[in-house]
């Protein structure tokens, strides 16, 4: 019998590309998205859509219903939450055997738990270890597919001094590894550090990125405290939220160690210069 997946959040950054990596690895995916025509364009006609909220109870009680597996990728101030209500459903109805599959992040540790995303990513991580149902959680480092993020308006910024260099990962690659472990059981109720295979600065990744994707572009920095006020400015949530993260990560935070992942789930082997080749240029 082929397994049944549930994406939770399937039309968003990454869990767009779980939800097409477990259909190409022969899984039955179901979405639990707020927007049905965009989930239907972005994932095609195999998925399963249920329309609703994750924060409503009654959704995720007929989302849940008949999976053997549960893909978590909400927005990170609704991790924790997600990650109770979705176990309490299943440890109420004594299907502790379907494993959840949650997002987390390389410096999720707890002298990193002043920051608020990190604080909430541990007490996601908490609520998965602590419920009784089978779970894998992921700590990846930084989303090569995210430098995209850094452009606006024909400018490449990176706010803050980041000294520290990240194992940069393709969200294909991450994707894979997501799969894979609905595919072997040794990789239940175990945390595992995905990095990419190759430690960069962020600015030079970014530079890297503009000379194939905006030829021309230079990459800059600039201190956080222009960036919130370039933030104050437009009055973009978005932006301060972003700025706000990278005055994090300006701060080099302990990232977790390498513990193994890929003699379980495989190596991510995707660099920055073969993820390029398939970028299109500007």
């Amino acid at each position: 019998m082929t397994q049944k997946i549930l994406v939770i959040g399937a039309a968003g950054f990454v869990g767009a590309p779980i939800a097409k990596r477990l259909l190409a690895d022969g899984f039955s995916v179901r979405a639990l998205v707020r927007n049905a025509d965009k989930a239907r364009q972005m994932l095609g006609d195999q998925v399963e859509l249920i329309v609703g909220n994750f924060t409503d109870k009654t959704t995720l009680e007929k989302a849940l219903a008949g999976v053997d597996g549960v893909n978590l990728s909400v927005p990170w101030q609704s991790e924790a939450q997600v990650a109770r209500d979705v176990t309490d459903i299943l440890a109420a109805q004594g299907r502790r055997n379907v494993r959840v599959t949650y997002i987390s992040g390389t410096t999720a540790l707890p002298e990193n738990r002043w920051y608020p995303m990190i604080d909430e990513k541990l007490k996601a991580e908490e609520a998965l270890t602590k419920s009784g149902v089978a779970y894998t959680i992921f700590r990846p480092s930084w989303f090569i597919d995210a430098l995209a993020l850094f452009v606006r308006d024909g400018r490449a910024t990176v706010f803050g001094k980041q000294k520290q260099p990240y194992y940069f990962l393709a969200v294909a690659d991450f994707a894979r590894a997501v799969s894979k472990s609905y595919q072997t059981e040794e990789a239940a109720n175990k945390t595992f550090v995905i990095n990419g295979p190759k430690a960069m600065l962020m600015q030079d990744a970014l530079q890297q990125y503009c000379d194939v994707v905006y030829p021309g572009v230079k990459a800059a920095t600039m201190p956080t405290w222009f960036g919130n006020m370039l933030a104050a400015m437009m009055k973009s949530a978005t932006m301060k939220d972003f700025v706000q993260m990278m005055a994090y990560f300006e701060k080099s935070p302990k990232v977790t160690a390498p513990n193994g992942a890929e003699k379980i789930l495989g190596a991510s082997s995707t660099t920055l210069e073969e993820w390029l080749k398939t970028q299109k240029k500007a």
